[in-house]
């Protein structure tokens, strides 16, 4: 079987528990998303495709391999991360200019 046929047919049973999926999918669908995002963070996932993290991170959830919890906790910790990039990009500029007034002779 080809990569190609085997990716179609993967995609028709994610599909397919999708659809048969209980009265909470959509919510899910938006943790399977949030998930995702946290997925891409991780190293082992650098080399994937968005769209092959969503599929990842709908079966994870479908599968119930995850859990609300883990994927609040996960959220909780992505955003920290962000924070302490966005402090520390804003802290950069500050530290440069402060360096090039040291620099400059009088």
């Amino acid at each position: 079987m080809t990569t190609q046929a085997k990716t179609k047919e993967h995609e028709a049973d994610l599909e397919q528990l999708i659809s048969d999926y209980g009265p909470s999918k959509y919510n899910d669908i938006v943790r399977a998303m949030q998930w995702a995002r946290h997925l891409r963070r991780q190293e082992e996932s650098r080399g994937l495709t968005m769209a092959e993290l969503i599929d990842r991170a709908l079966l994870d959830v479908v599968d119930k391999k995850v859990t609300v919890e883990d994927i609040e906790a996960a959220i909780k910790s992505d955003m920290e991360l962000e924070e302490k990039l966005a402090a520390r990009r804003t802290e950069e500029p500050k530290k440069l200019r402060k360096e090039a007034k040291e620099e400059k002779p009088v």
